[in-house]
């Protein structure tokens, strides 16, 4: 075989036993643990008298390879030590296959292995063909016909001053700053890092010349050098380079996409984005949409078709989702907060049906903040401007309305307790501005001086409040004393008006769509409060039997409609289905906005108010309703029968309705 590998052979012979290397593992073992194999000449060493399982299968073809291309007996042996290796570094793994990534830790050969071992069925073949050998194969590997293209070129660091050299620069390890450093100065032993073989200027070398001044102020911070990116000087990021004598330079602001981030990609930081910048970069661009990919304006045309109640003219969600686009780009997920910032700033823009859209298509990252009880926000909002020790109180005081104290009781919801604590707001206020600090200072006096100046409506909600506040900081003994247990609620006097009779005449031709006629049928005829109008189901209705049933929490109400208030709903309803034949929204009135919401929102109550005249409420049509049924009867039990209202309103309108009937006679 040659003196050479006969010296070789003797020099493996002569090398002592020392730990077993590549040791054997169980055939298909997952590793805890996997890193980078350091192989070398004297790895294939230390295995050269080991069986290796596959070396049999592997051995023929390294043979035939040799006779098919004329190779020398030397290469056969060079091959023949790597594919050992190879092997041995399989059964390391415990694998069936050897990861084709692994013949990268091979000192060399990479090429020829992959060819021999994928000949023999051994290799676990990668995705993409890989190459070990920059070479030019064709010329030097005449068994390689088909190479694999380059990998890209991997970043680097500069071995003098450890700066990242980006991929695509030139050859070497030395950036071009520390070239330009070696030509002007000497080499010598670097005073600050201790580093040897640098070029150095004031006994400095690149990296720690620029803190001389700072070593000299606090000399703790030597040995501490920041680690840089070389880049181009200019323009970061790659350079665009543009035909030399062309007259106009190219604008790098041009109107074109932003860079986006692939699918998967995640983010390094995560900040909240600041979209003042980008709608002024739209409007100082030239009219026109902005320019989207391929995927953004698909994704663009669906979502209009998605839409196709929307008037041509009306683009908020079609501009906002654009803008989206353009900016974040359709492969990436956008976060809620986004939107919604986005169409803070702009009234020509929305951000409700675009969250919907990008939600049906999982491209939407939620944001649980903006999904809170708006009257729970304001509830937590209005307790944190308190004092630390009020405010604790007043919290304790909504934890118990909200049937989540140590006694069960029945939960209020926060629309109602926000309705008793923007009463209480202002007196307490008024006690902070005072000087108090916890309602344990306040006294009856204090009370009765809050509901003192207040009259109706306005006194009696506020007497209501503050008896809740304290007799619940009584009972969970926050404080000693009630100082509104004697506090009076007092009662309404007033009693049911009547409406006009000139602004009753032609309400129904007033109102122009069928939306607004059944739901004045609603109000004047079977005077349902505007709650109930708006909770009204779908499946509520029955034509066939002229029913209509309407839910008050668990209590049930059943209007028997007659013939006008029957042919008005079944008008409503065809108008409803000619309109909007896909909406999937249960509620038995809708609007253009929430016919097509995938949330099924009910109407806004300001929805009812514009179908009546100026001048005319819903609640006054309501009061007018059922004073005129108490003028034809007296019987209260009637009256609660007919409108599901309670026995004490009903005995208020019978007492409007017929004062000489319920009047106290003198004794």
């Amino acid at each position: 075989m040659g003196k050479e590998w006969w010296t070789k052979l003797r020099q493996q012979r002569a090398v002592p036993a020392g730990p077993l290397v590549l040791e054997p593992q169980v055939q298909g073992q997952i590793p805890l643990f996997t890193v980078p194999r350091v192989l070398s000449d004297a790895t294939a060493t230390a295995i050269a008298d080991r069986t290796v399982a596959g070396w049999e299968d592997a051995r023929p073809v390294i043979e035939a390879m040799q006779a098919e291309h004329r190779l020398t007996v030397a290469w056969r042996c060079k091959i023949g030590e790597m594919v050992r290796l190879a092997l041995a570094v399989r059964e390391a793994e415990g694998a069936e296959g050897l990861p084709e990534a692994m013949l990268r830790d091979l000192p060399g050969n990479g090429d020829a292995v992959r060819l021999i071992l994928l000949r023999t069925g051994l290799l676990d073949e990668a995705p993409e063909p890989l190459r070990f050998s920059r070479t030019n194969q064709l010329t030097n590997t005449p068994y390689i016909t088909a190479p694999p293209p380059l990998p890209p070129p991997a970043p680097r660091q500069c071995s003098d001053c450890d700066a990242w050299i980006p991929a695509g620069r030139r050859a070497g390890f030395v950036c071009d700053p520390c070239r330009h450093w070696r030509e002007r100065n000497r080499r010598g032993r670097c005073c600050r890092c201790g580093r040897d073989g640098l070029a150095l200027r004031d006994d400095r070398c690149r990296s720690c010349h620029p803190y001389r001044l700072l070593d000299e102020a606090r000399p703790a911070t030597r040995r501490f050098t920041q680690l840089v990116i070389s880049l181009p000087t200019g323009k970061g990021g790659p350079f665009e380079a543009f035909p030399v004598g062309d007259p106009e330079v190219p604008d790098y602001d041009e109107r074109r996409p932003a860079l986006h981030m692939s699918r998967g990609q995640r983010a390094l930081f995560t900040i909240r984005r600041d979209w003042a910048p980008v709608l002024q970069r739209l409007r100082s661009a030239p009219t026109g949409e902005p320019p989207l990919t391929e995927a953004a304006r698909r994704m663009v045309e669906e979502f209009t078709q998605a839409r196709p109640g929307q008037r041509p003219d009306y683009k908020k969600n079609t501009r906002t989702l654009t803008i989206l686009l353009y900016w974040l780009g359709a492969d990436a997920v956008i976060h809620e907060r986004d939107v919604y910032d986005l169409a803070r700033i702009d009234v020509n823009l929305a951000a409700k049906p675009v969250c919907q859209f990008l939600r049906d298509r999982d491209l939407l990252v939620e944001d649980p903040a903006l999904h809170r009880d708006p009257h729970q926000v304001w509830i937590e909002d209005t307790v944190a401007a308190l004092p630390e020790r009020m405010a604790s109180e007043v919290a304790t005081w909504v934890t118990l309305l909200r049937s989540q104290g140590p006694r069960e009781n029945e939960p209020r919801s926060y629309e109602g307790i926000r309705r008793y604590l923007g009463a209480l707001q202002p007196v307490l206020t008024g006690w902070v501005a005072s000087g108090m600090v916890t309602l344990r200072e306040v006294t009856s006096t204090d009370t009765k001086s809050a509901v003192e100046n207040l009259s109706g409506y306005a006194r009696r909600g506020l007497a209501i409040a503050l008896r809740s506040l304290f007799r619940a900081l009584k009972r969970e003994r926050v404080i000693f004393l009630n100082p509104a247990r004697d506090l009076p609620v007092g009662d309404i006097e007033g009693l049911p008006r009547s409406v006009p009779s000139d602004l009753l005449a032609g309400l129904l031709d007033q109102a122009p769509t069928p939306f607004g006629k059944f739901v004045i049928a609603l109000v004047a005829v079977h005077a349902l409060p505007g709650s109930d109008i708006r909770a009204l189901r779908t499946e509520a209705l029955d034509l066939s039997r002229g029913t209509l049933e309407v839910r008050r929490g668990f209590l049930r109400h059943t209007l028997y409609l007659e013939q006008f208030t029957h042919q008005l709903a079944a008008d409503w309803l065809t108008y409803r289905y000619q309109r909007w034949p896909t909406s999937t929204n249960p509620h038995l009135l809708v609007s253009q906005k929430t016919a097509v919401d995938p949330d099924h929102p009910a109407v806004h109550p300001g929805m009812l108010r514009l179908v009546l005249p100026k001048g005319v409420t819903p609640e006054g049509l309501r009061q007018d309703r059922i004073l005129n049924e108490a003028l034809e009867t007296a019987d209260p039990l009637k009256l609660m029968r007919l409108f599901g209202i309670t026995e004490r309103t009903a005995m208020r309108y019978v007492k409007a309705a017929h004062p000489e009937r319920t009047a106290k006679l003198p004794r």
